[in-house]
């Protein structure tokens, strides 16, 4: 089994999904599907700290990488979305040097960080040393993403991307073409143009280009540009996808 982490460094293509329907049975049916990792959200869905742990119980055994998208870059949220078994936590409006830094100092514990000590299920309740998780887990193991979806994060993407820690940069068309004022335009030449940076500069600093899709013709079409960490819809998405596909074979 290769982990994430080590997949993403030797430049594999790691595909997953998000979860945002807050019962364990989405998890369970998605973990038997060939998911690299999966995304809970806390952003824009109604899952709380207490639900994840829940949530994330069915990937135990499996080689389904859990991630948490955090609703900020807040020090007590991602410490205890760690604690409660997170491998990975995407951080969500990162604009600067300054928050790229701040992320890479949640995760870690000190002297790296500023993590607080209190391992709960990231140990197994006591299986799993907590010494060979604070030696080894949170450099070969945790993986951090920050969000792009902003103007200034695009300008800042040197910046941001040349922080020691951070393993994928993660575009979020919606937010980032707003925030560029054309909505949902994704062939615009100002969205192209802040893609192809993104691309370049995860390039140049060896982290690895993310980004969420809509469609399947969308992320085929993604990850033949270059990007290695695609997102295939949601699970609410997929589940409308499908019923909308079948329902239209009896004209409706």
């Amino acid at each position: 089994m290769v982990g994430l982490k080590k997949a993403l460094k030797e430049g594999r293509r790691a595909l997953g999904t998000w979860v945002t329907i807050n019962h364990p049975d989405v998890v369970d049916i998605l973990s038997t599907l060939p998911f690299d990792w999966l995304v809970f959200d806390m952003e824009h869905s109604p899952l709380d700290v207490s639900d994840l742990e829940i949530l994330m119980m069915p990937l135990k055994g499996t080689e389904v990488t859990p991630i948490v998208r955090v609703p900020w870059n807040d020090m007590v949220v991602i410490k205890r979305v760690l604690d409660v078994g997170a491998e990975g936590v995407l951080i969500p409006w990162v604009n600067s040097r300054q928050e790229a830094e701040a992320a890479v100092r949640y995760m870690r514990y000190p002297p790296r960080g500023v993590r607080g000590v209190g391992p709960r299920r990231c140990i197994r309740y006591g299986e799993r040393s907590f010494l060979d998780y604070y030696r080894r887990f949170e450099d070969e193991e945790l993986v951090l993403i920050v969000q792009i979806e902003t103007a200034k994060a695009i300008d800042n993407l040197e910046d941001i991307l040349s922080v020691e820690g951070i393993d994928v940069a993660y575009v979020g068309p919606m937010d980032l073409s707003v925030n560029l004022g054309i909505p949902t335009m994704f062939d615009h030449p100002r969205f192209r143009e802040a893609l192809d940076k993104v691309l370049k500069v995860c390039e140049k600093y060896g982290v690895t280009p993310g980004i969420h899709t809509f469609s399947i013709e969308q992320a085929k079409k993604y990850a033949e540009e270059g990007f290695r960490f695609i997102a295939l819809m949601s699970d609410q998405r997929g589940l409308t996808s499908a019923f909308k596909s079948m329902l239209s074979e009896f004209g409706r």
